[in-house]
C-alpha cells in the first residue's frame, strides 16, 4: 500500500497558533515568532533549534502546547520520526483543545512510520472521536487500519479501512483502503469478503497500483482452493497487466510461478513445461530459484514421459543447496532412471538421497527404492544392505515392513564380514572358500584393503577349488592396486589370468595389467595383457581401456603403425570425447614422429576446433602456428599463437607461443610489436630460459625500430643479468655498435 502524503494537512493549522510576536526582542513570543518563520520557509532544522530551546526555557508557557505540536512536525518534516513521536506526545500531554487532534495525527502517522503500531492506534483512536476535515479524517481511517493490521487486529483493521471507503468515498487512497480491507478480510480466512474487496479495486480503480497485487491475490485464492482454471486465468491477467511491470520483478515472479502451479494443477504439461523453461531463460545461472524451477520442469516432462530431459532436469535440481529441492532431485532423477531401464544408476541416486539428507521426507522411501533398484541390476549384496539400512534406521516408517519382507526373501543376504567369518569356521571346506571369497569382496568394497589382503591369503591357505584360487588372486591384485603397490598387484593379476584365463574377470585383470606393465615401464609385457585382454571381447569400456593401454605400450617401444591403427580402432568405437581428444593428439604426434607433418596438420585443426577445453588444444594450436611459421606464412602463425596465448594463458606451451609470435612479427617487419611481446616473455618469471632470449631478440628488435635507447637497455639487461647465455656474445657485439652510434 502507498505511502500518503500527511505533513501539508496540518502544516496550515500550525502557524497560526504560533504567531503572536511581541516588539520586544529575546521573549518567548519573539522565539516562537522567529520559529513560525522559519517552518514557513520549510527550514525544519533552524526551527526545530529554537522550539527546542523554547521549550527547555518555557515549559509552562501558555503556547508550549503549540510549540511542542511544531517542534513534532519539524521533525516529521526533517523524516526523524523517532523524534517526532515523543514530541508530538508532549504536544498531546498539554491538553490544549487547539493542538491535541492534530498532535494526535502527527503522532499516529510518526508512529507509523517508526513501526510503534500500539502507540500509532492509540493516538489514531483518539483523534478519529474529534472533528477531522475530509482529508485529515479519511488519512487518519487508513493510518489506523494500517495499525490495527500490524498490531494483528485484523477485524479493526478492516473495519477502518472501510470507514474510508464509507465515509470518504471521493479521498485518493479509497483504492488503498478497500485492499486493506481485502487483507484483513484473508488474515480472518473471510476469503468470499476478502475476494469482493480486492475485486473492486481490481475493476473500480484500473489505475491503482494495487491492482496487480490484488489480482495476484485473487488468483493466489482461488489456486489455494484448487480452482486451478480459474486460477490460471486470473495469473495471465496479471502478467498481461502493463501496471505488473511498474509493481516490480517480485510480483511478476510470484505471478508466473503461480501461473505455473496452476498449469499443474491442470495437468497441462506442455504449457508448465513452457513457461518452465521460459523462467529458466531469465534466471541468472547463480539463482537459487533455479534448482526449484529445475524440478518443475523435471516433473512435467516426467509426466509426459520424456525421461531423458527428465532426468537432466532432476539432476540439477539435486544440486541445490535446499535440502528438500536437492533430495528430491535425486529421487525423482533415480525414477526418471528406473523408467529409462537403468536400475543401477536409478540405485545410485536413491541412495544419495539417504546419504545426503537423511531426515529427507523421502529418505526412508528413497532407500527401500534402492533396495529394489539393486536388486532389479542383480547386486543382491548391496539390496540387502539397503534394506537393512531401512530396517535400522526408519524402524516406525511405513518402509520398514516393507524392507523386512524384502530381506526375508533374498536367499542369499550378505551380513558384515567379521559375523560372516565367524560363522564360516564351522562350514564344509567348499563353502568356506566360496564364503572367504565373498568376505573379502565386502572388504574391498568397503576400501578395507589390508583385511582383504588378510583374508585372501588366508583362503590360499584353505587349497580352495581352483576356480575360486583364480579369483582370489584377482581381488588380492585389485587390493594391492588401490594401494598404488604396482609389483604385488602384477604378480597377484597374472597368476589370477594364469589360473583362469578366460573367467568373467580376466578381460579386466588382464586390462588393468596391461596399465601396471606401462607404469613399471615393461612396454612388451603390456602389449601382451592388452591384446590378450582385446582377445576376450569385453564391454566397450573395459576394451577402451585395453586399447588406451596397447597404444601407450606401442608408443613406448616407437611402435608407430601399431600405434595408429590401435587409435583408428579406438575412434570406431565411439569412445567418450576426453578419449577422442587423447587419440587424436596421439594420432597427430606419431604421424609428425614419422616425418609427415602435413598429414598430421588436418588432425591439428580437428583438435584446437573441436576440442577447445581438452588439454590438448594449446599444443594444437602451438604446432598449427608452427606449420604456418616453417611455411612463411607469417601472419597465419601470428594468429594461431596469439590465439593460444588468449585461450590458455597458463598453459606450459604459452612461453614458447610468446617467443613465436614475437618471431611471427618480426618476420612481418612489426618490429615494436614484436619486442613488446618478448618483453613480455622475458617479464615472465616462469619463462625459464626464454628469458634470455627475449631480452636478446626486444633489442634486435628495438634497434629494427629505431629506438636505440631501448635496445641498448635490453641487450645491458641481457649480458649484466644472464652472462651464461649463448646470446651474451652476439649481445655484447650489438651493443658496441649501438653505443658507438649513440656516441
Amino acid at each position: 500500500m502507498r505511502s500518503r502524503r500527511a505533513l501539508t494537512l496540518i502544516a496550515a493549522a500550525l502557524l497560526v497558533l504560533l504567531i503572536a510576536a511581541s516588539a520586544r526582542a529575546e521573549t518567548p513570543e519573539e522565539q516562537l515568532a522567529a520559529a513560525s518563520a522559519l517552518f514557513d520557509a520549510k527550514k525544519y532544522a533552524e526551527a526545530a533549534q529554537r522550539l527546542d530551546q523554547f521549550l527547555a526555557a518555557n515549559p509552562k508557557h501558555p503556547k508550549a502546547g503549540a510549540a511542542a505540536l511544531v517542534l513534532g512536525h519539524c521533525y516529521s518534516g526533517l523524516k526523524q520520526y523517532a523524534k517526532a513521536v515523543p514530541t508530538y506526545e508532549k504536544a498531546v500531554a498539554t491538553k490544549d483543545p487547539a493542538v491535541v487532534p492534530v498532535a494526535q495525527l502527527g503522532l499516529g502517522e510518526a508512529a507509523i512510520r517508526t513501526e510503534q503500531w500500539d502507540r500509532a492506534a492509540a493516538a489514531l483512536d483518539a483523534a478519529v472521536q474529534t472533528p477531522l476535515k475530509a482529508e485529515q479524517g479519511s488519512l487518519a481511517w487508513y493510518w489506523l487500519g494500517q495499525a490495527r493490521f500490524q498490531q494483528g487486529k485484523f477485524p479493526a483493521a478492516e473495519e477502518a479501512y472501510l470507514r474510508v471507503t464509507r465515509d470518504y468515498p471521493s479521498a485518493d487512497i479509497v483504492d488503498d483502503a478497500y485492499f486493506g480491507a481485502g487483507l484483513a478480510a484473508l488474515r480472518q480466512e473471510k476469503t468470499e469478503v476478502a475476494r469482493r474487496w480486492l475485486l473492486t479495486v481490481v475493476y473500480r480503480f484500473p489505475q491503482s497500483p494495487d491492482r496487480p497485487q490484488a489480482l495476484l491475490l485473487v488468483a493466489q485464492m482461488d489456486l489455494d482452493a484448487k480452482k486451478y482454471r480459474e486460477a490460471r486465468s486470473q495469473y495471465e491477467a496479471v502478467l498481461q497487466d502493463p501496471a505488473a511491470k511498474a509493481a516490480g520483478a517480485e510480483l511478476l515472479t510470484a505471478a508466473e510461478n503461480g501461473l505455473v502451479s496452476a498449469l499443474l494443477g491442470l495437468e497441462d504439461y506442455p504449457a508448465a513445461s513452457t513457461r518452465l523453461e521460459a523462467i529458466l531463460n531469465r534466471l541468472p545461472p547463480a539463482d537459487p530459484q533455479r534448482f526449484r524451477v529445475q524440478l518443475s520442469l523435471g516433473n512435467c516432462q516426467y509426466h509426459e514421459k520424456q525421461y531423458e530431459p527428465a532426468l537432466a532436469a532432476y539432476l540439477e535440481a539435486a544440486k541445490s543447496t535446499e535440502g528438500a529441492v536437492a533430495g528430491e532431485g535425486h529421487y525423482w532423477a533415480a525414477n526418471a532412471y528406473l523408467a529409462l531401464k537403468r536400475p543401477a544408476d536409478a540405485a545410485l541416486q536413491f541412495g544419495r538421497v539417504f546419504q545426503r539428507f537423511p531426515k529427507h521426507e523421502l529418505a526412508a522411501r528413497a532407500q527401500l527404492k534402492q533396495g529394489d533398484a539393486l536388486l532389479a541390476a542383480k547386486q543382491v549384496d548391496a539390496a540387502a544392505t539397503a534394506y537393512r539400512t531401512v530396517v535400522e534406521k526408519y524402524p516406525q516408517a511405513p518402509e520398514a515392513g516393507e524392507a523386512k519382507k524384502a530381506l526375508g526373501e533374498l536367499v542369499n543376504a550378505v551380513t558384515d564380514p567379521a559375523q560372516l567369518l565367524a560363522t564360516l569356521k564351522n562350514a564344509a571346506p567348499a563353502e568356506r572358500a566360496a564364503g572367504m571369497l565373498r568376505v573379502a569382496r565386502l572388504y574391498l568394497d568397503g576400501k578395507k584393503y589390508p583385511e582383504t589382503i588378510t583374508t585372501l591369503t588366508g583362503l590360499q591357505k584353505e587349497n580352495p577349488p581352483a576356480a575360486v584360487a583364480a579369483e582370489g588372486q584377482y581381488l588380492l591384485g585389485l587390493a594391492y592396486d588401490a594401494q598404488a603397490k604396482k609389483q604385488p598387484a602384477a604378480a597377484a593379476y597374472a597368476d589370477a589370468v594364469k589360473r583362469a584365463p578366460s573367467a568373467a574377470w580376466s578381460a579386466d585383470a588382464q586390462t588393468r595389467l596391461a596399465w601396471l606393465y606401462v607404469d613399471l615401464k615393461q612396454a612388451p609385457n603390456a602389449e601382451k595383457a592388452a591384446n590378450a585382454a582385446l582377445a576376450l571381447k569385453p564391454e566397450a569400456d573395459t576394451e577402451r581401456q585395453a586399447r588406451l593401454a596397447l597404444v601407450q605400450a606401442s608408443l613406448d617401444q616407437e611402435k608407430w603403425d601399431a600405434a595408429l591403427e590401435s587409435c583408428r580402432l579406438l575412434l570406431a568405437g565411439n569412445p567418450p570425447q576426453e578419449t577422442v581428444a587423447s587419440v587424436l593428439f596421439t594420432q597427430a604426434w606419431v604421424t609428425e614422429k614419422r616425418g609427415k607433418a602435413d598429414e598430421a596438420l588436418p588432425l591439428w585443426e580437428r583438435l584446437a576446433k573441436e576440442f577447445p577445453k581438452s588439454d590438448y588444444a594449446s599444443d594444437a594450436l602451438l604446432h598449427l602456428g608452427d606449420a604456418q611459421f616453417k611455411a612463411e606464412k607469417w601472419e597465419d602463425a601470428r594468429a594461431r599463437y596469439a590465439e593460444l596465448l588468449a585461450s590458455y594463458p597458463a598453459s606450459t606451451q604459452a612461453p614458447d607461443a610468446r617467443f613465436k609470435l614475437g618471431s611471427a612479427l618480426y618476420r612481418l617487419e612489426k618490429y615494436t610489436e614484436a619486442a613488446a611481446e618478448w618483453d613480455r616473455l622475458s617479464a615472465d618469471k616462469k619463462a625459464g630460459d626464454y628469458v634470455p632470449e627475449g631480452l636478446y631478440w626486444a633489442g634486435v628488435a628495438l634497434d629494427k625500430a629505431g629506438k636505440k635507447p631501448e635496445a641498448i637497455d635490453r641487450l645491458t639487461r641481457l649480458v649484466t643479468g644472464y652472462p651464461k647465455s649463448a646470446r651474451v656474445p652476439n649481445a655484447k657485439i650489438r651493443l658496441a655498435a649501438l653505443k658507438a652510434v649513440a656516441g
